[in-house]
């Protein structure tokens, strides 16, 4: 290991780089045609297939979404965006979106930090740190995040997948400190990973059951979950992600449900104003 990762080392980074046990980070990676990933990674990822067939279409629609909203609002004016929980970084990501901004990845895959770091090594205005959003003030405090982001102005927030490997709590707390943290006007941009109610099918104990498997457990909540844990940031826009990125109604059918009413919202969030 060189000492570029040997900082990036805790016990639970440690997951991420035994490759003969799947992770999630990396089964993610192979379903949007990433070459970050194992054998291991890729026959967990074959097994999820077979019990949602639409993840591959759901994971890519999230990324479509992540340059989409990006675009968006650095349309409207901001200039400075946080990824939390990015993944392995791509010559394709947010920042392409946004080609005059500053912009600040993150994540705890101690490999995806260090391919991210050199990937924008000459990039003056991005870099990829690593962050643990249960620990978001080191996150805060950490020097690119102080200079890359000016606190004091609007910041674009993306939280990628991050909701679904945390607890209702876990994701309470980072919402609330995000939120105490970001200047008036800045805003959430994210995914909105759904299920249709509270009851759980036998095809979401085993999406949960294989994800624990894969060192980072999944857990789907509702629509109605999912924008009180984000409180007290304020939802300005949710949409069917299919509508927000203009594909035909159709494009998600019945059997993408899933047998659990999977449903992918686009979603904006806002800090108002004093």
């Amino acid at each position: 290991m060189s000492p570029a990762n040997a900082q990036f080392m805790t016990p639970e980074a440690e997951t991420f780089l035994d490759t003969a046990v799947p992770n999630m980070a990396r089964v993610f990676d192979y379903l949007l045609g990433g070459i970050a990933n194992f054998e291991a990674d890729r026959e967990a990822a074959d097994e999820l297939l077979q019990h949602i067939p639409s993840l591959r279409k759901w994971t890519r629609l999230r990324r479509a979404f992540i340059q989409e909203a990006a675009g968006d609002l650095y349309r409207d004016g901001f200039n400075q965006f946080l990824d939390l929980g990015s993944g392995m970084p791509s010559e394709n990501h947010l920042h392409i979106a946004v080609p005059e901004a500053r912009v600040i990845y993150s994540d705890i895959n101690p490999v995806a930090v260090s391919y991210g770091q050199s990937l924008f090594a000459e990039h003056i205005n991005i870099d990829y740190i690593y962050g643990n959003v249960r620990h978001i003030s080191d996150l805060f405090n950490a020097p690119d995040v102080r200079r890359l982001i000016d606190r004091h102005e609007p910041v674009a927030i993306g939280l990628n997948a991050l909701i679904l490997f945390l607890t209702e709590a876990q994701n309470g707390r980072l919402a609330q400190t995000l939120h105490t943290w970001a200047a008036p006007d800045s805003q959430i941009f994210v995914v909105l990973q759904t299920r249709a109610d509270q009851i759980e099918s036998q095809h979401y104990k085993k999406l949960v059951t294989l994800s624990a498997a894969a060192g980072l457990p999944i857990q789907l909540y509702t629509l109605e979950q999912n924008i009180a844990m984000l409180k007290p940031w304020q939802p300005t826009h949710i949409q069917p992600l299919t509508q927000f990125l203009g594909l035909p109604d159709d494009f998600i059918t019945e059997a993408d449900q899933a047998g659990m009413g999977i449903a992918f919202y686009a979603a904006f969030f806002r800090k108002e104003a004093a």
